[in-house]
């Protein structure tokens, strides 16, 4: 339930209040090594603006050209742990990108719990992946 709870709270308003309440909670977290839920956070905070990257190159036709470029903006900034970069898609429409975001965020971070990762950075996005336990990964056996 605690994965459910952070995901919608980091996704709800990408960086405001509600978002900083659930990163600090993150760090009360990384300060007394309770790293599970690090992780959830991690994944919960690069989630908005990763999603709506992928959706502005997998469905280019539902984008203008300047949402396009934006979204080439959000991945670069999903990437680094940085959930502003959904914002300009949720302000231009609201009423189906924040629940999208925020339902995705929740996926992520209730798959993150569910698979036991742990994260070491007080942080979130790909960039943290070197200090990240239990990652899923595709094994070439």
């Amino acid at each position: 339930m605690l994965a459910v709870i952070m995901g919608l709270m980091l996704a709800f308003d990408m960086g405001g209040p509600v978002n900083k309440v659930a990163y600090a909670f993150m760090l009360i977290c990384v300060a007394q090594g309770v790293y599970t839920v690090v992780a959830i956070a991690a994944v919960g905070i690069c989630i908005p603006p990763l999603g709506m990257g992928l959706a502005t190159l997998i469905g280019r036709k539902n984008f203008s050209a300047e949402e396009r470029e934006t979204g080439k903006a959000a991945l670069v900034m999903g990437c680094v742990g940085v959930t502003e970069g959904a914002i300009p898609f949720a302000a231009a429409d609201p009423l189906r990108v924040i629940p999208s975001i925020m339902v995705g965020s929740v996926c992520g971070a209730v798959t993150a719990a569910l698979v036991g990762a742990q994260c070491y950075a007080g942080w979130g996005g790909l960039i943290v992946l070197p200090v990240v336990e239990g990652k899923l990964v595709i094994s070439q056996q």
